[in-house]
């Protein structure tokens, strides 16, 4: 091959394409002075900005193989990058090579104006690209040295779940998940629709939902995608970020929600429809409550998650007048241990709910909610009934890539 591409270049020395096979061979053989001087010499006889560019990020590649020489290998780079600056293969490179140097605003840059053209090119072999998501890697890996945020932390969680990565690019995100650790919320987004394991009528509407790990797709799912439901939110927090309810209430659902905090509550009568009250959920006469909003003896909805009190909530709901089709109920099992998972359990069960999805995790490896079901009202579908002792919600609701 070499003595054919030598001949090839003899035989035609001016000719910058038989220059750069014949430097592309000596690169292949790891002998970097002569590809060097050959990728010079086909960039300088050429007028072709695409052979320039492809020997610019060859002459790079070449002096990244050689220890002190990152500055050449910048701007050979540098140099490819201006000549065609909407091509990826540089970009990565440059991203590559500011990793190495942990220069974060650098390498998040030029991950940032790679990934602006929405058309994946795909990989290139031959300038040693990729893809395309080895850019979003490093797209997360800059933001999260730089700012330690949320939305590194979700970019990290999408190319783990929601892409099939392969070999050290896997092992890279799996080592990066344990250092950052999981979103704060896993959100499920329009894309997903193909992935969802319990698809309802109206799904097809949202383009995201608003609880912190599905809850309220859990619902709908159950009631296959019902409208002019109705619910009691006990706790309901911010009315819109990581809420059960918001989603529901764009279904046409009714309800009471209740909140100790007065500005959220504030926030809430601001922003949403229906009814919320400033209270301490433990001074709750709910049957007075729900007697005094004319609330039917059944409720499709039972969100309690008040922390410290959730317990003491339990015991106040009136359940021998009033039932629930759907329960979720927060025991923080993973932090506190199984004592409030259990009475709740037992207190539950005994008012004839059953558990539909046990030990509901946040990630892989922290439960905190159990959700249940009252089998005299709602018919779930089989599938969306758990045997497992523990259930990772983002395996629960997605299929396998």
């Amino acid at each position: 091959m070499l003595q054919q591409l030598l001949n090839d270049h003899v035989l035609d020395g001016k000719n910058p394409y038989k220059c750069y096979d014949l430097a592309k061979e000596y690169d292949r053989l790891e002998q970097g002075a002569m590809a060097v001087s050959l990728y010079l010499k086909a960039a300088d006889l050429s007028s072709d900005p695409e052979l320039q560019y492809k020997c610019m990020i060859g002459i790079a590649r070449c002096y990244e193989r050689k220890e002190n020489r990152g500055y050449t290998v910048e701007g050979a780079l540098l140099d490819a990058a201006a000549l065609l600056p909407m091509r990826p293969e540089a970009l990565y490179h440059l991203c590559k090579h500011y990793e190495l140097k942990a220069e974060w605003k650098r390498c998040l840059f030029f991950a940032n104006l790679a990934l602006q053209p929405e058309e994946d090119m795909g990989e290139n072999c031959e300038l040693g690209y990729p893809g395309w998501i080895h850019l979003k890697y490093y797209q997360a890996l800059s933001k999260w040295y730089i700012t330690g945020q949320q939305d590194a932390k979700e970019l990290l969680f999408d190319l783990k779940y929601k892409h099939k990565l392969k070999g050290l690019l896997k092992d890279k995100v799996d080592r990066m998940i344990k250092t950052t650790y999981f979103p704060t919320a896993i959100p499920y987004v329009s894309n997903d629709i193909e992935r969802f394991k319990f698809p309802f009528h109206g799904i097809e509407t949202i383009p995201k939902n608003n609880s912190k790990h599905f809850q309220d797709m859990f619902v709908l799912s159950a009631l296959e995608g019902k409208t002019g439901g109705t619910y009691l939110e006990i706790g309901s927090g911010d009315p819109f970020e990581h809420s059960n309810t918001a989603l529901l209430e764009k279904f046409g659902w009714k309800g009471i929600s209740i909140d100790l905090s007065e500005a959220l509550c504030c926030k809430f009568k601001e922003n949403r429809i229906n009814t919320v009250i400033c209270a301490d959920a433990m001074q709750i006469n709910y049957e007075d409550l729900f007697s005094k909003h004319c609330v039917d003896n059944v409720i499709d909805y039972l969100q309690i998650d008040c922390d410290d009190a959730s317990m003491g909530v339990l015991h106040k709901i009136p359940f021998n007048r009033y039932k629930f089709r759907i329960i979720t109920f927060e025991h923080d099992s993973y932090r506190l241990g199984t004592a409030k998972k259990t009475a709740a359990k037992e207190l539950l069960l005994k008012h004839g709910y059953v558990i539909a999805v046990p030990d509901v995790k946040i990630t892989p490896d922290h439960p905190y909610e159990d959700w249940y079901i009252h089998p005299d009202l709602i018919d779930l579908p089989k599938e969306m009934k758990k045997v497992k002792e523990s259930n990772f919600v983002w395996d629960y609701f997605m299929e396998e890539l």
